[in-house]
């Protein structure tokens, strides 16, 4: 049983049919490519580009695909619990269901920010906004909160497709530290020129305290007014795993050893983002969830017959590559090495391109 279609899901199907009866249970038929998702809200990708159809996959592998959210756990009697009061039997589970945003941290987050995920609902909200914006009768003002990778990235992303409709807009990204927390020196320095380029104002330091439907409020009690509010911070695991039994860290992450099974129930695996790899955290980043997909269907059949199983050791650096509103990007490897240029975003779209190949056509674009 496969709770979530993440990546790492995604990927371990791409790979072929498993062993026994396989059911991948997602509360949504396509699921996004996160490595594009900038671009489709840039303009350089329609949104089926970027979006794998889950239930073409399973259909490709042989395995039974249900479109529902998954809600709890009956470890006892092996069952997971579905929002339609189903309960799904396993011998086997595995989970990828994502992380959430942590809007409960805030006063008024949840009521007046719009959370990139889940990606649809940002996407249909997005596509309603920049539909109504030559009716507004003053420039959009757009604050995004987080300046990290997913931040700085949809703040570009913005800015760009808006300069491309000649919608005016004044554009700021908030963040509670520095921008590009943990990134080298010369991402940085790329990055604020882009930032500059398209004229974001960038408040570091800058903890946001409280939101309400026109302003944003700063330790310092200085408001910021907004239009629209991004919020790209802050990540937290659902709360059902935790509620079931399951082993998870006080933000709500299933905490797994390095076979990927829960610490606490080896029939439960979990991976990608809602996965707290023990003794200590990792990036989010999809290349983990990338290189977690052979170790976790290598697993999961050793489980299935009784076999040992692999252990899945993170690799130290990686390269990582951020688009930059147009084609343009900019990337690095480890803590020292880094690059930009138009040449570089052309290396992304086709590392982009080649994941997303690896999966079925669409048979039905998404909505957004």
């Amino acid at each position: 049983m496969l709770a979530g279609g993440g990546h790492t899901h995604a990927l371990l199907l791409s790979q072929g049919p498993l062993p026994g009866p396989v059911t991948l249970v997602s509360p949504a038929r396509f699921t996004p490519y996160s490595g594009m998702l900038p671009g489709v809200v840039a303009g350089h990708y329609h949104s089926r580009e970027a979006h794998i159809d889950l239930a073409a996959l399973c259909q490709r592998c042989g395995a039974t695909f249900i479109e529902q959210a998954a809600t709890g756990i009956d470890r006892a009697g092996r069952h997971l619990l579905l929002d339609d009061g189903r309960r799904l039997p396993y011998h086997l589970l595995s989970l990828d269901i994502g992380a959430q945003p942590a809007l409960a941290t805030v006063p008024g987050a949840r009521e007046h920010a719009v959370a990139v995920k889940p990606v649809s609902g940002f996407l249909a909200r997005w596509q309603r906004l920049l539909a109504t914006l030559p009716r507004l009768p003053h420039p959009l003002r757009l604050a995004v909160v987080g300046a990290g990778a997913g931040g700085t990235e949809m703040a570009l992303a913005i800015a760009h497709v808006l300069r491309q409709q000649q919608l005016p807009a004044q554009l700021s990204l908030f963040s509670a530290s520095s921008l590009l927390p943990g990134y080298p020196p010369g991402v940085r320095r790329r990055m604020q020129r882009a930032l500059d380029h398209y004229g974001i104002a960038l408040h570091t330091e800058t903890p946001i305290q409280r939101v309400t439907a026109t302003h944003l409020y700063g330790e310092d009690a200085h408001s910021y007014p907004h239009d629209f509010l991004l919020w790209c911070t802050g990540a937290v695991g659902a709360a059902w795993p935790g509620d079931s039994g399951l082993s998870v860290t006080d933000s709500g992450f299933v905490r797994v050893q390095d076979t990927l099974q829960s610490l606490n129930d080896p029939a439960v695996f979990a991976a990608g983002d809602c996965a707290w790899p023990e003794p200590g955290p990792v990036p989010r980043a999809g290349v983990y969830a990338a290189r977690q997909a052979p170790v976790l269907r290598h697993n999961l059949i050793a489980a299935w017959r009784g076999r040992p199983l692999r252990h899945w050791r993170p690799q130290p650096h990686f390269l990582s590559l951020l688009s930059a509103g147009e084609r343009y990007a900019t990337g690095s490897r480890g803590r020292r090495l880094s690059a930009g240029g138009r040449w570089l975003w052309h290396v992304k779209d086709r590392i982009d391109r080649r994941f997303m190949a690896r999966f079925p056509a669409m048979a039905t674009p998404p909505e957004a």
